[in-house]
């Protein structure tokens, strides 16, 4: 979609129906949506000039300590590693005191508060909020101009787009180049043939601002205190060191200094040839080819630590070459006035090729003026260097019949056979098959003398489909470069890098679809409800193996998950007069279960990046539930006393987990299932009012029923971080002693321990938003058509008004990575919270 112009659309449609997803073959393994761009009208030819310009801020801030609030909080935590450093020690002695007692002149910030916290006007400090600072205002702007036009024999459309967008972040932004042909030319009654080109430029800033221990987690557990005067590392700005902080660099600094910016140049292309040979016969062959290239560069300066790191660069280059070559025979015949039948048959090959290539390299860069890597010093081995390349095909053989009598009764079939490369030599090739029928009752002489109903027709379907999304390579053992010590000398060599596995298949999908479309009064009131079923088998899936074989996992065919749900849609013409009132609704629901995980149905951990697997698979229960420790309220000493289970020494204040397997401790073995990362509800209601040229809409969207598991929030926020890192705002109400225990959810500042995953960042993910607000005027109520066809003026409000319950984030529905590698569903570790959005534009044809 980013390198399709909005302005270039005609139309949208999202295919849900399974045979009528099926024939599209695995590329409708999770759906399928078919956008249509706009072609040129018979007519005059059209200008168009489509443009707009807003501003946007985050719709959210992350509810963290304040200065004064933190300065409490560190005091409590250095108090307390004082108190218990030795005999004699005291919480009240001063730093004088302790220096005394500890025979030094110079501060100890772990055992030593800085006393300017408590004195009048903080002298010396400057208290500050981080997100304050990074968090700006954006802007956007965007202009597209297009030409249209159709005579007998010609029909075109062209544009060209710019777009600009500076990020409501220090350091985001994004620049877009497009254009797009599309010509048809008519060569004689029985030839056509066309050409569609779209080429993209796009420039992407991001210095590393979301995902594990990047930017914006650097940003909010920033200790909210800065020295006021500049500090050693005073070419980077004021403010830059705090003694009692986690970093000597302002994260702000880092990020207007850091460069992450990555350059797309993307050509879509497509000619194809459409030849009537009888009447009703059309024979067409395509040709698409999409070249992808991509280059991106990142640059960290050495500020964004300690001023004696080093810094660092890296670029890569990547390149992806799609070419498919499509052909087809559709034949359409109508009989006898009442038997409409059209066939197809096709053929498909599709090869995409990739290759890239990575360099990383450290020290040198005297500056940062000069970023490129031959500034650098030090050039990075083997794991950080290194080129790639890789190939797969496609190849497709499909037909479909579709027939319909009197327009009443409705009868599909479809069979798609594909060919992988992605598999084993005796499994590459997979038969998907499809059907429908449909039954328009309302057509039906019995329904006529029923004046409010309009439509009615019942729908079932049945399709497969398959999914072949992993790796080019990954039915094969594949080698990689490795480093080995013989004899005390450093060898570099070549090894597989994963297990073989020539039986490798496709996943297979069928899903069972049943639904009713209902119209009344001329369809003033049309909905439709659909109820389906989705198994899918032979799911391809990374799973744990015995680590003897020199791996940790691998890739295999194993187990069956089943989806089931419905949708339900409504539109509505509430007011059609000099006032017209639309209201369209949808709600659905969707319910996940694990039904089959192989030979013993052994459940599955999911890999981590950091610590304990937190999602697991497990027969009988939602994909990747959520998979940690439940915590119950906070330790007494009386629970200690009376022999509660503990999680290595802890000490009243500290969280109460609750002893799951009842072996009288804590551990990893008393994790459970706590909730489901995917909502088991969504929906959204648009309302859509039009009066006298003006026209107000606005869309209220949401989702409830799931689960986040907050990684961002855990890393901010768990206990034994120390004093120097900021904490979430709920940390005001943590427990301070047996007599203050707070809101009896969160523990003591001082606890030492808290890695292991537990449900103190366990959030739910219901929300509601109302996403869009946008007033328009027609200005060519009042503009002369002499002058211009047509004019709109309008301004769009987004994520201005809405309620969520996720406390450990900024955004519950944040999808985000670590070093290219996605999370697991239902984990955040960071993503940016949404942008609230205020968009003037306009439209004018000409």
């Amino acid at each position: 979609m980013d390198n399709i112009n909005p302005n270039d659309i005609e139309s949208i449609q999202v295919l849900k129906d399974a045979a009528a997803a099926a024939i599209y073959g695995s590329r409708a393994a999770n759906g399928v949506v078919l956008i249509t761009t706009k072609k040129g009208k018979s007519g005059k030819p059209q200008i168009t000039f489509n443009s707009y310009v807003g501003v946007s801020q985050a719709a959210k801030k992350l509810d963290v300590l304040s200065a004064e609030e933190w300065a409490e909080r560190a005091a409590e935590i250095i108090n307390d590693n004082w108190v218990r450093s030795g005999p004699g020690r005291t919480a009240s002695q001063t730093t004088a005191e302790r220096q005394a007692i500890l025979k030094v002149n110079n501060i100890v910030p772990a055992q030593m508060i800085d006393e300017r916290w408590f004195q009048p006007g903080h002298p010396g400090l400057q208290y500050i909020d981080w997100q304050d600072e990074a968090f700006r205002t954006g802007r956007t702007q965007s202009y597209q101009v297009g030409a249209s036009g159709a005579t007998d024999n010609v029909n075109y459309f062209i544009s060209g787009n710019y777009t600009d967008q500076q990020g409501m972040m220090v350091g985001l932004g994004y620049k877009r180049y497009s254009a797009r042909a599309n010509v048809e030319v008519k060569a004689s009654n029985k030839l056509r043939f066309g050409l569609n080109v779209t080429p993209t430029y796009s420039v992407t800033n991001d210095p590393g601002i979301e995902g594990k221990d990047n930017r914006l987690h650097q940003l909010v557990s920033m200790a909210p205190i800065v020295e006021d005067t500049a500090g050693v590392a005073s070419g980077y700005g004021k403010n830059e060191v705090y003694r009692w902080g986690v970093s000597t660099a302002s994260p702000v600094r880092v990020m207007e200094n850091a460069i992450g910016e990555t350059k797309t140049f993307r050509t879509l292309s497509t000619l194809y040839a459409e030849y009537e040979v009888i009447s009703g016969l059309r024979l067409r062959s395509s040709i698409n080819f999409d070249n992808n290239d991509v280059t991106s560069k990142s640059y960290n300066p050495a500020v964004r630590d300690l001023p004696t790191s080093q810094a660092s660069g890296s670029y890569s280059g990547f390149r992806r070459q799609t070419f498919v070559n499509e052909n087809t025979a559709t034949y359409t015949r109508v009989f006898g006035e009442k038997h409409d039948l059209t066939a197809l048959a096709g053929y498909a090959y599709n090869i995409s090729r990739i290759d890239n290539v990575r360099l990383g390299a450290t020290g040198g860069f005297v500056n940062n003026q000069v970023t490129t890597l031959n500034a650098a010093t030090n050039i990075n081995g083997t794991g950080s260097n290194n080129t790639t390349e890789s190939q797969n095909v496609l190849i497709s053989y499909f037909g479909r019949l579709q027939y319909s009598y009197a327009g009443k009764y409705l009868l599909s079939t479809s069979i798609r056979r594909d060919g992988s490369s992605r598999f084993g030599g005796q499994n590459q090739f997979g038969v998907f098959p499809a059907a429908s029928v449909g039954w328009r009752i309302s057509q039906e002489e019995f329904m006529k003398n029923i004046t409010p109903l309009s439509d009615l027709k019942l729908r079932a379907s049945i399709g497969l489909s398959g999914n072949n999304s992993i790796g080019d390579y990954n039915s094969i053992a594949t080698l990689g470069i490795y480093n080995y010590t013989f004899g005390g000398a450093l060898a570099t060599g070549q090894a597989p890098n994963r297990v073989e596995n020539p039986e490798l298949q496709w996943e297979r999908n069928r899903t069972i679809d049943f639904g009713v479309d209902v119209g009344f009064f001329q369809n003033r009131i049309f909905g439709s409800f659909d109820y389906y079923t989705k198994t899918s088998k032979d799911l391809l899936l990374n799973v744990p193996i015995n680590t003897a074989s020199g791996f940790g996992n691998n890739l295999v065919n194993i187990g069956e998950v089943e989806n089931r749900g419905w949708e339900v849609e409504l539109t509505t013409n509430n007011l059609n007069n000099a006032l017209e009132w639309t209201t369209s609704l949808n709600f659905s629901h969707n319910q996940n279960e694990v039904k089959h995980l192989g030979p013993g149905d052994a459940t599955i951990e999911v890999a981590s990046v950091a610590d304990l697997p937190s999602n697991v698979l497990q027969v009988g229960k939602p994909m990747y539930s959520i998979f940690v420790i439940r915590q119950n309220g906070i330790l007494s000493q009386a629970d200690i006393d009376n022999g509660a289970a503990l999680y290595n020494n802890q000490t009243a204040g500290d969280p109460r987990y609750e002893d799951a397997n009842g072996d009288g401790k804590i551990d990893a073995n008393d994790r459970v299932i706590v909730g489901q990362p995917n909502p088991k509800y969504t929906w959204g209601i648009t309302n859509t009012f039009k009066y006298k040229g003006f026209d107000l809409s606005f869309l209220v969207q949401g989702q409830n029923g799931g689960y986040i598991y907050s990684m961002f929030g855990r890393a901010i926020d768990r206990t034994s971080v120390g004093y120097q890192e900021n904490a979430l705002g709920r940390s005001r109400d943590r427990w301070r002693s047996e007599e203050d225990p707070g809101d009896g959810v969160k523990g003591k500042a001082t606890a030492r321990f808290g890695f292991i995953k537990n449900t103190d960042w366990l959030y739910s993910s219901d929300y509601y938003r109302v996403r869009n607000i946008t007033l328009g005027y027609d200005l060519g109520r009042i503009i002369s058509k002499s002058v211009m066809q047509g004019a709109r003026v309008y301004v769009t409000a987004e994520n201005f008004f809405g309620k969520d319950k996720y406390y450990g984030g900024f955004n519950p529905d944040a999808v985000n990575t670590d070093n290219g590698s996605t999370f697991t569903s239902g984990v955040d570790y960071g993503g940016l919270p949404l942008a609230k959005s205020l968009v003037l534009g306009l439209n004018v044809t000409f």
